[in-house]
């Protein structure tokens, strides 16, 4: 905690008095007292020790917790970094009416964020609960992860787990959420762009990193040119899944054994059984597994020419999960507007009409590879790059 009243009322933030101030206050026991609870804090100052107020034992303070020389470090150098810019930056704020502090808090013209520096794994209920706490008040949030979080498993993929999927989701930008890292020791910012799920513990994405001092708070908003890799990472993650071999309970297996009573083969499937989906349209069902089964129960029969309402393909599919189950609205929008996209359906306001163009179910592996390749490529050819900030966080820099 940096963060003290004096005994006069005086607001002290440690950082900004020098070490032999510290030590004569420590030597003549000056007494400072917390912003929250008023108990009395002592100051901690060592040669390893980032100077600190600190409760005293047994306290009822609900933020006397201790907090780890690397959360302490990074929290002040992120702000005295922020103090950088056209806002107003405060460390440690605390909210009464949430029983909320705020590692940082700034404000941007009328727009007021709430930064975390989040080092410790913490719950989803407690993550959504407190952003829900800020917004409540009418403060956004940002959260920065200490970098031990981003783990690398390849040129584009990285390891992802709850509670990264937690802030993913959690994201104001709904059609392009972000990922945050700082290391204090290096001081080095890493952002995670094009975020795309690829298997329930890795994603795709495309990682710049920032030395903290030649980076401007407004570049962390700016929305970068998609990968050109992304295709070949899909073709891949595709591959994977055609050839993979899985136990009885596998989801794969029973995917296969209803497939196969049913006349299909799932390494055979065409390429729109296997299209990604962003997380913002996510469902927490295996991709392959509903677009097959919507396949195969609807579009596979469907003839040129021929019109189906909306709302059936809504029934189909939910009759597989149940409506209360799981809400498909956004996945199924957005995986109807990709199809539509590669030519093989035309929505018309509540209908859909299947036009002339063949969906190829594959006879072999060789031919379904070739297939996938013909078919991905093309389906993310990138359009012009868009480099606007348009973030809601951002939208009042100046």
């Amino acid at each position: 905690m940096q963060r003290a009243m004096s005994k006069t009322g005086e607001s002290i933030l440690l950082f900004r008095h020098s070490q032999r101030e510290i030590a004569v206050w420590k030597e003549n026991k000056n007494i400072f007292y917390c912003p929250v609870c008023e108990e009395r804090v002592i100051i901690r100052s060592g040669e390893r020790v980032v100077p600190h107020f600190s409760h005293l034992p047994q306290t009822a303070c609900l933020f006397s917790g201790g907090e780890g020389a690397y959360h302490a470090r990074g929290k002040l150098q992120l702000f005295q970094w922020l103090t950088r810019f056209n806002m107003r930056a405060d460390l440690e704020v605390y909210f009464p009416e949430i029983s909320q502090s705020a590692d940082i808090f700034i404000c941007i013209g009328q727009k007021k964020i709430a930064v975390e520096f989040q080092c410790s794994r913490i719950s989803r209920k407690e993550i959504l609960s407190r952003i829900q706490g800020y917004k409540s008040i009418g403060i956004e949030s940002m959260w920065i992860l200490g970098a031990k979080y981003l783990k690398r498993k390849g040129a584009c993929t990285f390891q992802t787990n709850h509670f990264l999927d937690t802030f993913i989701h959690s994201s104001p930008q709904k059609d392009y959420p972000q990922l945050f890292f700082y290391d204090p020791f290096l001081s080095e910012m890493a952002v995670l762009h094009h975020l795309h799920p690829l298997q329930t513990s890795k994603l795709f994405a495309k990682q710049f990193i920032y030395p903290l001092h030649k980076l401007h708070f407004k570049h962390l908003f700016h929305k970068e040119k998609n990968p050109g890799k992304f295709p070949e990472v899909w073709l891949k993650e595709v591959q994977r899944l055609r050839i993979k071999v899985e136990g009885a309970y596998g989801s794969v297996y029973q995917l296969r054994r209803w497939l196969y009573s049913k006349g299909y083969l799932f390494q055979h499937l065409p390429s729109i059984c296997f299209i990604p989906i962003p997380y913002y349209a996510a469902v927490p069902v295996p991709f392959y597994k509903w677009q097959t089964e919507l396949y195969v129960t609807w579009l596979a029969d469907l003839k040129a020419g021929e019109r189906t309402d909306i709302g059936r393909v809504k029934k189909i599919l939910y009759s597989f999960y149940g409506k209360g189950t799981f809400d498909f609205s956004n996945a199924l929008s957005y995986y109807l507007q990709l199809i539509q996209r590669a030519g093989y359906i035309d929505i018309q306001s509540s209908s859909i009409l299947r036009t002339k163009k063949e969906i190829i179910c594959y006879s072999s592996l060789e031919q379904a590879a070739q297939g996938d390749q013909s078919f991905f490529y093309p389906f993310f050819t990138e359009k012009k790059a868009k480099y606007e900030h348009d973030s809601p966080l951002f939208r009042y820099t100046k």
